[in-house]
């Protein structure tokens, strides 16, 4: 019973872990955004920092999602539990 019960925590850690990967997609694609918005207004640059701001949230997005990736694939094979 108690192997049982350590695979159901990692399950629903691995669970958590990926789905906190898709919040931090969307916070930082919207905090980019936002970000941009401010300073366009700010500065009276129209769409500059907008644009800026947004292909940076959106590059800091998918950065957190490629080292969640490989921290998950990287745990699997370190197991022993991949052949």
């Amino acid at each position: 019973m108690g192997t049982e019960d350590k695979e159901k925590k990692k399950i629903y850690l691995t669970v958590a872990d990926l789905s906190t990967m898709g919040i931090a997609m969307v916070l930082c694609i919207v905090l980019g955004l936002f970000a941009g918005f401010f300073l366009d207004k700010w500065l009276g640059t129209d769409p500059i920092f907008t644009l800026i701001f947004i292909f940076g949230g959106i590059l800091a997005g998918f950065r957190i999602m490629y080292k969640a990736y490989m921290r998950f694939f990287s745990e699997g094979k370190s197991d022993g539990t991949d052949t």
